[in-house]
């Protein structure tokens, strides 16, 4: 499993990582948008769903953005797998600059890093994709 989520990390890595800065065509017309320095997008509300790979983020709720256009956070469209943690949909994720995901709410129980994670509830990783914290059972 362990390998496996190593694995499914480096391929959403590699889907989410392929994307170049953000324009403000992904912002809905009435959304207050930040910009980086550079003039991509930092935040704003989406104008309608956005996906890039496997991650697809919730239209007219607020996502953010790295300055060279990796996702940094958006709500869940809908369940994301990423080797054996299901994402649950309506929930928060985020992401360290590197594109490997740093937090979720769980859509099931699931065993990681030997705790046992409850369901609905935060899980927290280190970019290294060893867990940083959740609440156990």
């Amino acid at each position: 499993m362990k390998k496996s989520l190593v694995l499914s990390v480096a391929m959403l890595t590699f889907f989410i990582g392929s994307v170049w800065a953000v324009d403000q065509t992904v912002c809905a017309p009435e959304a207050s948008i930040t910009l980086h320095p550079n003039g991509s997008v930092d935040t704003c509300n989406l104008r309608i769903q956005y996906e890039k790979g496997g991650l697809k983020c919730t239209p007219s709720s607020p996502i953010s953005f790295y300055a060279n256009g990796l996702v940094r956070a958006c709500v869940l469209y809908e369940d994301l797998k990423i080797g054996g943690v299901t994402c649950g949909d309506t929930g928060t994720i985020t992401f360290f600059p590197s594109g490997v995901l740093r937090s979720c709410t769980l859509n099931n129980d699931e065993l990681i890093g030997g705790k046992k994670c409850m369901h609905d509830q935060p899980v927290s990783f280190f970019e290294n994709s060893k867990l940083e914290s959740c609440t156990e059972e």
